[in-house]
């Protein structure tokens, strides 16, 4: 399928894309892309960002309409999408010769085909007549912190005041409600660390079908989402690029999660993004040094279970105040649809993957309980056994099985299995999979039932 990007209703598409379907990203008039990123550049003082950063956002966000647009049900496998697309920018030269750069990481991260094309544009997206009335002061920022308002988010900004630096933390507005929560945090931070700055920023982004003259709206969406967390850092750097060309952009997160084994062979390794798979981190640098980016990007918790990323953190006053309000789910403001209970939202369910894996990681501290179910136990296996509600919990357990009954050997198989690693790298890797599975089955090992239902 072939899709083309309109920047600012700059040209319609050339002959041989005539039959493209259309996304449009305009600031003054319809979108079918839009977001409201350059509002907080607009913020912070720029009448138009770096050309070669403002080139970068709009891959980010041209990917991630595609992401969410395409159906993955469209095509013969129900997974592997073909997807041709041609995106402006205004840096064409640096840009052209990081096409294939791009379709190999891009096809890393979507597990797609996509065949990326850069055409050449003079149309400035960044631009603005005016200073803004609004300032938004991120000069005595140091470095930029992804911030999800996750467990694992909250500890790196965390960590990152601890060593005495001045994040300014980027966030992806999902839901009001979520962004709130982003922002107390913040606030938190402020107070608690008062010698050093912290700022936050949130923006939202969003997508329409696209239109094409032959064929009308595209029909169907898709709700796997992978392209989401590089929009995410493009925005990141966008910042950083204000900030400074060295100023480091950070994306905290546990290997575990970063690594992505598939829970089962039927998965395709779909519960989380691969963005901070150490092969994904390295193309994506790799492409950024060669446009002449020098703002990298850095994940400190790489090699560390969730459950370690806790312990370095949980004797600090930041985190004893606010642990408890991280949201680490997949599907947070399910809550205001339960028939019985509490409707509080956004709030943990329980019984995602994320969310058992963030209770294996709390295993060391008093926790306060802010789940919608106690999802890890065998009284909730069984009274959901037919229901798509225990999936992700009878997938964790099969993984757990595996584990432990796989020897060191077939364990590497399945890890270099996810992506290009260095044999060093594959050690680290099997260390700290054996150490998360372990934390599973000691959460799990709290239900004698459960701990029998395992055979272990």
């Amino acid at each position: 399928m072939q899709f083309w990007i309109d920047k600012e209703q700059e040209k319609r598409p050339d002959a041989e894309w005539q039959d493209a379907y259309v996304f449009s990203i305009n600031r003054e008039k319809y979108s079918t892309i839009f977001t409201n990123i350059a509002n907080s550049w607009y913020q912070m003082d720029q009448l138009q960002i770096p050309a070669i950063y403002e080139d970068l956002f709009i891959i980010g966000l041209s990917i991630f309409a595609l992401d969410k647009r395409v159906s993955r049900r469209m095509f013969k496998d129900c997974w592997t999408r073909e997807i041709s697309v041609s995106i402006p920018v205004l840096e064409y030269d640096k840009w052209k010769c990081t096409e294939l750069q791009w379709e190999n990481t891009l096809s890393f991260l979507t597990g797609d085909h996509w065949h990326i094309t850069f055409r050449r544009s003079e149309v400035i997206y960044s631009y603005r007549e005016h200073v803004n009335r609004i300032h938004l002061n991120v000069q005595s920022c140091d470095c930029v912190c992804l911030f999800s308002g996750g467990l694992d988010s909250f500890c790196g900004a965390v960590k990152l005041l601890e060593q005495g630096t001045s994040p300014c933390l980027i966030g992806h507005n999902e839901y009001p409600k979520l962004a709130k929560r982003q922002n107390l945090f913040a606030r938190a931070f402020q107070s608690l660390y008062p010698e050093q700055s912290v700022k936050f920023i949130s923006f939202t982004a969003g997508s329409r079908a696209p239109i094409s003259e032959k064929e009308g709206k595209l029909k169907g969406s898709e709700n796997t989402s992978r392209g989401r967390s590089l929009l995410f850092l493009c925005a990141a750097l966008s910042v950083a690029g204000i900030l400074g060309e060295n100023v480091p952009v950070y994306i905290p997160e546990n290997g575990f999660i970063g690594l992505n084994i598939p829970l089962t062979g039927g998965r395709k390794g779909t519960c989380s993004t691969r963005t901070t798979h150490p092969y994904f981190l390295r193309q994506f640098n790799n492409i950024l040094e060669q446009v002449g980016i020098k703002n990298t990007i850095t994940n400190f918790f790489a090699y560390n279970t969730k459950r370690e990323i806790v312990r370095q953190v949980k004797d600090t006053e930041a985190f004893k105040r606010c642990y408890a309000d991280t949201i680490s789910c997949s599907h947070p403001c399910l809550a205001r649809y339960n028939k019985n209970g509490s409707k509080e939202y956004p709030i943990n369910c329980g019984y995602c993957y994320p969310c058992l894996i963030r209770k294996s990681s709390l295993l060391d501290i008093d926790e306060m309980k802010k789940y919608s179910y106690q999802g890890e136990n065998y009284d909730f296996l069984m009274a959901y056994e037919e229901s798509e509600k225990s999936a992700d919990l009878r997938a964790v357990l099969g993984s757990v099985y595996r584990c432990k009954h796989s020897s060191d050997e077939e364990l590497k198989r399945y890890i270099r299995c996810v992506g290009e690693l260095t044999e060093e790298e594959v050690e680290k890797f099997l260390t700290l999979y054996k150490k998360s599975i372990d934390d599973l089955v000691q959460l799990f090992s709290a239900d004698q039932r459960m701990k029998e239902y395992l055979g272990l």
